[in-house]
């Protein structure tokens, strides 16, 4: 290890000398004589002012990638890090002894992957993700970071832990695979970009969930007097799905949900089919995350006698799967949400037709969900235990005309909702950065790293 400013300028002349523009080395770093510095072709290493490294330390920057570390990060002895697609340490971050941090893997030896059979390790190829390790974090001693992961900013991870997940912001985290412990009252940091998550919707008007508006009405210092007229000035989206993004929004206030409400009162299965692909054709949106919910108008056309409007189990069967299909191709998890059952809107007689009906178009709808490799949301069962043990007078009760929703069934349907997540962790999940193919991590990442390389 290096002690005098002599000899690390040295080791900085040195290295700038290997690596010429490849490295991008900031002043008053503290540099060991045994670092080993290894930059590939289109790769960037650049290390920002007042680094500390200490010795035996590795920094392996493959083909293409970018490693960035920040001004005044500590790394420990003998810490490895290793990037094909990128990794990013941010001010004020520390590395203790004998760090891991690898934004690859070997793929699976898969018969598609290794065409041929050939028996070498990297013959099927590598897969990688982004890591990010946001300012004022602390890694403890021998922590091994694994690809896509997100360390948020004064996280503090226990010595000898696995992250495999991404870590909130001002969290203690500790274990294999590492979880959090505790959260604390964080020192304030900057915090370079924000994960961001796109969430879609698209069903019927118990997605969309029409409110009147009037900016008075929502206006609590100026609210209109009893008795008195206002004019509804508009429509804005209400009800569960708008609770649901509060929710998120509120729970993991360190990421950005981008909420995209297509449901539409009214539509069928054929509509929605419509609406998918037209929001594809004209937005080009990837979703992080999708909820998808139809059947009910399927079903209540042909009660009402709106035969030409009425889509039957078969032609719903096609829509459900051709809509599945099409989201799979750009959305990384998508939750098939079951239809709520019909409450008093006919004879009693009649709804318990229309609802043996309607749970067969649910039970094709779990089918096409397991098939897809999507997940089903069954919220009937919350729903007619709501309305069994309601009292008789406690009206509307869960719906507010025997279909649409009051504002308690939005609120069963919100609880089902967030339980359903916590349950398949499906957030935490997706925080995470996807891995992709090593040459397809590079041009879908490049972007979160563009603005440490070289012009």
């Amino acid at each position: 290890m290096t002690s005098t400013a002599s000899t690390d300028l040295s080791v900085a002349d040195r290295l700038r000398a290997e690596h010429g523009p490849a490295l991008t080395l900031g002043a008053d770093c503290d540099l060991p004589d045994d670092l080993v510095i290894e930059i590939d072709t289109g790769a960037h290493l650049r290390i920002g002012d007042r680094v500390a490294i200490r010795r035996g330390v590795t920094i392996q920057v493959h083909r293409g990638a970018t490693v960035a570390i920040g001004a005044t990060v500590a790394i420990g002895e003998h810490t490895f890090v290793s990037a094909m697609v990128g990794i990013r340490i941010g001010d004020g971050a520390a590395l203790s002894n004998m760090v891991d941090l690898h934004d690859h893997n070997h793929r699976v030896r898969t018969a598609a992957a290794v065409p041929t059979g050939q028996l070498v390790p990297w013959a099927s190829g590598f897969e990688a993700a982004p890591i990010i390790i946001e300012p004022g974090a602390i890694l403890s001693n021998k922590v091994t970071v694994t690809a896509g992961v997100r360390i948020g900013v004064n996280a503090l991870v226990g010595a000898n832990a696995v992250v495999s997940r991404s870590i909130a912001p001002d969290t203690v985290a500790a274990g294999v695979p590492a979880a959090a412990r505790r959260h604390f009252d964080g020192a304030p940091a900057p915090t370079e970009d924000r994960r961001s998550l796109t969430v879609g919707f698209f069903g019927t008007s118990i997605m969309e969930h029409l409110e009147a508006v009037n900016a008075q009405m929502r206006t609590q210092a100026n609210l209109p007097a009893v008795g008195s007229r206002v004019t509804v000035e508009g429509w804005q989206q209400r009800g569960w799905v708008h609770r649901l993004a509060l929710s998120l929004r509120a729970a993991r206030p360190h990421v950005t949900f981008d909420v995209r409400n297509h449901g539409e009162g009214g539509t069928t299965s054929r509509d929605i089919a419509g609406i998918v692909s037209a929001d594809r054709a004209t937005t080009g949106t990837d979703y992080d995350l999708t909820f998808l919910g139809c059947g009910i108008n399927d079903v209540w056309r042909g009660f009402q006698n709106r035969l030409s409007e009425a889509v039957d189990l078969d032609e719903y069967t096609q829509h459900i799967t051709t809509m599945l299909a099409q989201l799979d191709g750009y959305s990384r998890q998508i939750i098939v949400v079951g239809e709520t059952p019909f409450g008093p809107i006919e004879d009693p007689d009649t709804v318990v037709e229309m609802n043996a009906e309607l749970a067969r178009y649910n039970a094709v709808a779990q089918r096409a969900a397991a098939a897809h490799g999507a997940l089903f949301l069954d919220v009937w069962p919350a729903f007619t235990s709501a309305a069994r043990h309601l009292p008789p007078d406690d009206t509307p009760g869960v719906w507010s005309d025997g279909v649409h929703l009051s504002e308690l069934g939005d609120t069963v349907l919100l609880q089902q909702a967030e339980r359903f997540l916590a349950e398949h962790r499906v957030i935490e999940a997706l925080v995470d950065y996807p891995l992709l193919q090593r040459d397809e991590a590079l041009a879908t990442y490049g972007p979160l790293f563009a603005r440490h390389r070289p012009a």
